[in-house]
């Protein structure tokens, strides 16, 4: 799933997706009770003073009781801006090979594999450019980050790599994420650019090209993110859901991808294999030890790209 765009973004050329938009329109008002057919006034109410005095005493502690939760239960850090452990990014972009193997095309847990589009090849500094469009409050955008940095870390380095937490406030509330707002992401084989165009309170954050927002708007006619553009040859949105992240902390996730038998793992690792077959596609298969593991190549026999096969179509469908 993807998620629609929000209206807020609208002051910037950005295209920002997701369900649950933060809209400025009130819920309409309730028709006055007294405008009804048939509406009798209630009776009134013929209670003790004392009563009165102890209800209104009741309502007061709930307020307060109330208010107290409502602040100690925005306890969880909500704001990409907490730089990433060492062990942590070690972790995630150091998975062994033989993990992706075992995991494959991730066991069904990737919904919403690539698609392959058509359209001039999109390049920068004379490599094929992977263009990631999203927002910082989007939980899909954040299940998604995960895959993108397990998958280009095998093409690659990234430097500056931040952790946070989707919206407490969206659906999968508080998702761990990475933040990219800060990245800076260097390989032989590939280009990365990365627009996050609101931070997690809806803020605008970073503003889209003319040329990213033609692509955004060509490719993703329903304005939705996460929004991938592998080299203008494949497009990719959410590839699995993010309820597997949910509960979990930065380094409990880390720690399922050396699992290849947990669905964690199967989901991140999986989506990662797709990614890494469509990232192989567009780059002449370089780097050759991770476009000929079995766990791409497992992909791209099911994106019909496999060295072995030629006539494999995808009927896979975003969601």
């Amino acid at each position: 799933m993807a998620q629609k765009k929000s209206n807020q973004a609208k002051s910037n050329p950005s295209r920002n997706s997701q369900k649950g938009k933060n809209s400025n329109t009130r819920p309409g008002s309730r028709p006055n009770s007294r405008g009804r057919q048939g509406w009798t006034p209630p009776p009134k109410s013929k209670a003790p003073l004392f009563g009165g005095i102890a209800g209104g005493i009741v309502v007061v502690v709930i307020v307060v009781v109330l208010i107290v939760i409502n602040l100690t239960s925005g306890s969880t850090p909500n704001k990409v801006d907490q730089p990433a452990s060492a062990q942590l990014v070690s972790a995630v972009t150091s998975v062994p090979v033989g993990i992706y193997n075992a995991i494959g095309t991730g066991s069904g847990n990737v919904s919403g594999p690539p698609t392959k589009i058509s359209g001039a090849p999109l390049t920068l500094n004379t490599k094929p450019e992977i263009l990631y469009i999203g927002a910082e409050w989007c939980p899909y955008c954040g299940a998604e980050r995960w895959a993108l940095v397990t998958s280009l870390s095998r093409f690659g380095t990234f430097t500056g790599l931040e952790t946070g937490f989707s919206s407490s406030t969206d659906s999968y509330p508080s998702t761990p994420t990475f933040g990219f707002q800060s990245i800076t992401y260097t390989s032989s084989y590939l280009s990365f650019v990365a627009v996050e165009t609101q931070d997690v309170n809806h803020n605008s954050l970073m503003s889209l090209s003319s040329q990213e927002s033609d692509l955004f708007k060509k490719y993703d006619s329903q304005g939705s993110i996460p929004f991938i553009d592998i080299g203008n040859k494949w497009f990719s949105a959410a590839n699995y859901n993010p309820q597997v992240l949910q509960g979990l902390t930065h380094d409990d996730i880390a720690g399922t991808l050396s699992s290849p038998t947990n669905q964690t793992a199967e989901s991140i690792l999986g989506s990662a294999n797709y990614l890494s077959a469509t990232f192989c596609n567009i780059d002449g298969d370089q780097p050759a030890s991770v476009c000929n593991s079995s766990g791409v190549q497992a992909a791209a026999k099911t994106l019909g790209t496999a060295k072995s096969t030629s006539n494999n179509k995808n009927t896979s469908k975003l969601k």
